[in-house]
């Protein structure tokens, strides 16, 4: 291959034409050239950058629709080396053709070092996307059940390595679950067996538990898919453990995930767990208003929508503290990032603020406290950058109050149920709902046991959050007519999130404290309040619906306000809304209403 020949090529094509010449020479190098005939297939997993020269060849999708026709100066293979996701599309040659193959490591070399490059395959990636909506049916809201198969594969950790690879070969599969006495107790893939097995020269009678990862991550059988991507992105696995009831269902797989779901939420989460740099991390941020877009156009219900959206706030996080920890070095001690209020619930709306905390292992003094210091500002700072703003309260790890050890929360949380002042009834709504984002999660586990044994069957501490949570009223008045409050702007409507969700959400959040329910998304409560038969079956149901409602009332209002260019309000004018919509909205409001009647029966009575 002709280096001077190529440089020449790239020189008078986009993007590459903003290099120098050293810039191009060295590109040049790390490229291969290869020549395609008519009615060729080209392999697409090669993980490798594909930039024709020239030809014509011809992309199909997954269903056999032609997607486009490559032709000299276009790319392919960019979609797998942004994601670590490989497409199921096939590439034809119509026309006889050369093409150059770029390096996966030339590649990232490049996007990196060069941020126009890098937006330049971003927008490329973008349109790509696009090109699949019209055929895709709505892959939002998948789950794993939608996915995974029932079938388990499993071997003891007593047998050989030599009898798992024979296993994995008659089996066809890249891996096994391992169990022992009908428990997982590990996973060993192919790549273990490469990596642990042959690159050690161990022998072929060593035993599966020396080489299979213990403890692995699972996943149940009815998350969402996004999940496990943010799962396998985050932890950089290939292969997930599928639960059902807390029992072993099956596998699911990277490749099970690239045929089911080629949208955004698996792509861009993904995409966020892959940046090194600050701008690449704002880059991905600054794609979350075109997915909630995207939500809203395939009308994904408001409480799926949340899910995403949140999920994605939890890439996010975890991408900046990634990138903290490479700044300032290994953490000096063990160490848990908390989120509040509604990232904790998953139910985070477009005009989400930050409530977050650190709770570590150790006392913050000295070196420890000056670290994570810094760590918390690096991560508040980026979100906010990322449009995750800072909260007016300071519920954030910036705030030194709110980095402490496990005995210094657990302090404070026994303050606030013990001595339940206006101040600490206040903050119950945002801090007894909280989930670990990074970190420890045994630490994490053991702060939330020690909440919820303090707070069960706490008859004066459940009195108070009662009689202060009543003080919110649906916005009905005496003839069950609507009450309309102004916002700042002087503007009339409901406020469905402060006269409405808010009220659900502390009933649910109180009912489950009062029987130390460590569910935390509001829904969840519901359910379990039901299951537990701590709340009426179909009181629970009415307030689940009555919930869903509304949530789903103020995602269209959301999206409505984005539309029109106005920033995102949760104040609804009820004269926008059809007859039947505002009898339905009048039906949710007394659900409330009732609710909130039980609930004071049960927990305001005297002491």
């Amino acid at each position: 291959m002709e280096v001077t020949e190529v440089t020449k090529f790239l020189a008078e094509t986009t993007p590459f034409d903003q290099l120098d010449a050293d810039q191009l020479q060295a590109l040049a190098r790390q490229m291969s050239v290869y020549y395609f005939r008519a009615g060729e297939e080209v392999n697409t997993d090669s993980n490798r950058l594909m930039i024709v020269r020239t030809g014509v060849f011809s992309l199909y999708s997954d269903q056999q629709q032609l997607l486009t026709k490559l032709q000299s100066g276009d790319f392919y293979g960019y979609q797998q080396l942004l994601t670590d996701l490989s497409d199921q599309d096939t590439l034809l040659c119509d026309e006889d053709g050369l093409v150059y193959w770029l390096t996966a490591e030339g590649f990232q070399q490049i996007r990196y070092q060069f941020k126009n490059i890098e937006l330049f395959f971003q927008r490329l990636f973008g349109r790509r996307l696009h090109q699949y909506k019209e055929q895709s049916t709505n892959r939002f809201t998948l789950k794993i059940s939608d996915v995974a198969k029932a079938r388990k594969v499993s071997i003891s950790p007593d047998a050989t390595v030599q009898q798992a690879a024979a296993q994995m070969t008659e089996q066809r599969v890249s891996s096994l679950l391992v169990e022992q006495n009908n428990k997982l107790v590990g996973i060993i893939t192919d790549r273990d067996l490469r990596s642990r097995v042959v690159a050690e020269a161990l022998p072929a009678d060593s035993p599966v538990s020396d080489v299979m990862t213990s403890k692995p991550h699972t996943i149940d059988l009815h998350a969402y898919l996004f999940e496990a991507v943010q799962l396998m992105s985050q932890h950089n696995i290939h292969h997930l453990p599928v639960l059902r009831d807390e029992h072993l269902f099956g596998m699911i797989t990277a490749t099970d995930v690239i045929r089911a779901q080629q949208d955004h939420p698996v792509y861009l989460i993904g995409e966020i767990h892959r940046q090194h740099c600050e701008e690449g991390i704002l880059q991905c941020a600054s794609q979350i208003l075109h997915l909630s877009q995207s939500l809203s156009n395939q009308q994904v219900p408001a409480h799926e929508a949340s899910h995403v959206l949140t999920t994605v706030t939890d890439a996010l996080t975890q991408s900046w503290i990634k990138l903290a920890l490479k700044r300032l070095g290994p953490a000096p001690c063990v160490f848990t990032w908390l989120g509040f209020g509604s990232q904790a619930r998953m139910e985070q709306g477009l005009n989400a603020d930050q409530d977050n905390a650190l709770l570590l292992e150790k006392e913050p003094e000295g070196e420890i406290a000056a670290y994570f210091e810094q760590l918390a500002n690096i991560v508040c700072d980026g979100l906010n950058e990322c449009g995750i703003v800072y909260c007016p309260g300071n519920i954030m790890a910036s705030n030194p109050e709110l980095r402490l050890s496990l005995k210094g929360w657990s302090k404070q949380f026994a303050r606030w149920i013990q001595t339940p002042t206006q101040e600490a009834l206040l903050k119950s709504s945002i801090f007894f709902d909280l989930r670990p984002i990074y970190g420890s999660k045994s630490l994490f586990n053991a702060l939330q046991q020690d909440i919820l044994a303090r707070t069960k069957d706490k008859a004066v501490f459940l009195y108070h959050l009662s009689h202060n949570a009543l003080k919110g009223t649906p916005p009905l008045g005496f003839f069950k007519t609507f009450t309309l409050e102004r916002d700042g702007k002087q503007k009339k409507g409901l406020d469905l999130k402060k006269r409405g969700l808010i009220l659900i959400t502390d009933m649910a959040r109180i009912y489950s404290l009062s029987k130390g329910i460590s569910a935390i998304n509001t829904r969840q409560r519901l359910i379990q309040l039901a299951q537990q038969k701590v709340m009426d079956a179909k009181d629970s149901q009415n307030l689940l619906d009555a919930f869903d409602v509304l949530a789903q009332l103020r995602w269209d209002k959301h999206q409505h306000d984005i539309a029109q260019g106005h920033e995102a309000s949760n104040l609804l004018d009820p004269a926008v809304l059809s007859g039947l919509q505002r009898h339905q909205l009048k039906d949710v409001f007394e659900v409330i209403n009732q609710a909130q009647s039980q609930m004071k029966y049960r927990f305001c009575r005297e002491l």
